[in-house]
């Protein structure tokens, strides 16, 4: 998974209607971090670890895998 898989399934869990998260709520909530998404945007690494934590969040909370 690249950082661009990463952040289109992060972009595609905020477009949903039923979600009514900032990026930077969506950064705390998952590995408690607000800047996560607007680094990932900017080019900025992360761990396996971290990106694991991103996926289980989208994933608990119903949006799964998001096809690009």
């Amino acid at each position: 998974m690249t950082h661009g898989d990463l952040l289109d399934q992060i972009d595609a869990f905020l477009a949903r209607s039923d979600v009514k998260m900032t990026e930077t709520t969506f950064g705390r909530l998952a590995v408690n971090d607000g800047k996560l998404v607007g680094r990932l945007r900017d080019g900025g690494s992360l761990t396996l670890a971290t990106a694991e934590k991103v996926t289980k969040f989208i994933a608990q909370h119903g949006a799964g895998e998001v096809a690009a």
